[in-house]
């Protein structure tokens, strides 16, 4: 299938729901047990089977935009440092000097070296230790044994992804699955580029609740009946699954000027519909014609969670199209994601909390969070079995 086949597809979905008013369906609800979300021993098996375990999305290849560039990204507690060697492969490293463990770098740009800030000891943008001061006092150290702790990663398809603890390598096909890793390289968005720095919003709920929020828009009409629900199609999706991941398809108000219209009129349709794609267990990424934005959701404890932000933008924009950007770019952030989905997440943790309220429910209309509720419980499930292996 080619890039307009595939849209084509999705559009000719998205019109039927918009003119029958439906969206799709699963066969059953789902009532999720209320202690997923506030046992701490629940967490703490989620942090090893979901985060420890599984290959997690560390950014977009354009973070990374040439040999020399580096970003540092903080997951799960765990301090990362992601660069480009000069071969133009990628590395992830601990950001945490073999020396005494302070963090290295903040932030992202190009460097030829990293220096610790503490004692000065210096890798080289593949990690391998290259200056110390007073290096006689270390005599006896192997130095080679003492370059940046390198983390499993791999690239591919626009999307780097690694793991937070040392281990066997990643297979970025194996990961994806062959439909999606096709369906990411029909996106071809490996060089779209940062658009200003990651944002990290402070969540008073577990990061599964604030996950939750975006995987449907039931409740566009209502929670963002101010701002989205002019937008977009409220209660209007499609869903696919990928494996664990998944994708869901918003219809933009838009659409409704193909109604009617034979498809070989159409023209470019990308304007007319929204992507977004869940990367198991905790990645949000949503595509729209100008740019990505990329979700990280991360526990931070039984009842709060962070939520990294990053935009990318897709290169050769006008400078129209830029400045509508620089202008919705704060409005999504501020006013309709931590205004309206992040308040409505702090609203929910204190009645979870309680426990009285015995299951959380997921309805037929919401095929996207009961997907990732059931692969969450199937990967803490796998993890219990091979801990009594």
């Amino acid at each position: 299938m080619d890039k307009e086949a595939f849209e084509h597809d999705l559009v000719r979905r998205l019109l039927q729901h918009v003119e029958h008013g439906t969206t799709d369906l699963t066969d059953e609800i789902l009532e999720v047990p209320v202690d997923v979300y506030t046992s701490a021993d629940r967490l703490a098996e989620e942090r090893t089977a979901l985060f420890g375990d599984q290959p997690l999305l560390l950014c977009l290849s354009g973070a990374l935009p040439r040999p020399g560039s580096y970003l540092t990204v903080d997951l799960c507690g765990t301090p990362v440092l992601v660069s480009r060697g000069k071969d133009g492969r990628v590395h992830a490293f601990l950001n945490a000097c073999r020396h005494r463990g302070v963090r290295v770098m903040d932030g992202a740009g190009e460097a030829r070296r990293f220096t610790c800030p503490f004692h000065n000891w210096t890798y080289d943008n593949e990690g391998a230790l290259v200056g110390l001061p007073v290096a006689t006092a270390f005599e006896g150290m192997c130095r080679e044994d003492k370059g940046l702790v390198e983390l499993p990663v791999t690239e591919g398809y626009g999307l780097v992804v690694g793991r937070l603890r040392p281990g066997a390598e990643i297979d970025i096909d194996e990961y994806l699955g062959p439909d999606l890793a096709a369906e990411l390289a029909l996106l071809d968005f490996a060089d779209w580029e940062l658009f200003g720095e990651p944002h990290t919003h402070p969540v008073g709920a577990n990061w599964k609740v604030t996950l939750d929020t975006y995987r449907e828009n039931y409740h566009f009409d209502f929670l963002h009946r101010d701002t989205l629900a002019a937008y977009a199609h409220g209660g209007i999706l499609t869903f696919d699954p990928f494996g664990r991941h998944l994708r869901n398809c918003s219809a933009i108000k838009s659409i409704d000027q193909l109604k009617g219209v034979p498809e070989e009129e159409w023209g470019d349709v990308g304007a007319h519909f929204s992507l977004q794609y869940a990367l198991f267990p905790n990645i949000s990424l949503t595509f729209d014609s100008r740019h990505i934005e990329l979700w990280q959701i991360l526990p931070t404890g039984v009842s709060s969670s962070e939520v990294v932000h990053t935009t990318y933008v897709r290169p050769g924009l006008s400078e129209d199209e830029t400045t509508k950007l620089a202008d919705m770019a704060p409005w999504i952030c501020e006013t309709v994601v931590d205004g309206e989905d992040f308040w409505v997440a702090g609203r929910t943790e204190p009645g979870i909390g309680t426990g009285l309220l015995g299951t959380v429910v997921f309805g037929r209309n919401e095929p996207a969070p009961q997907h990732l509720h059931q692969g969450f419980e199937a990967a803490i499930a796998a993890a219990r079995a091979a801990g009594r292996d």
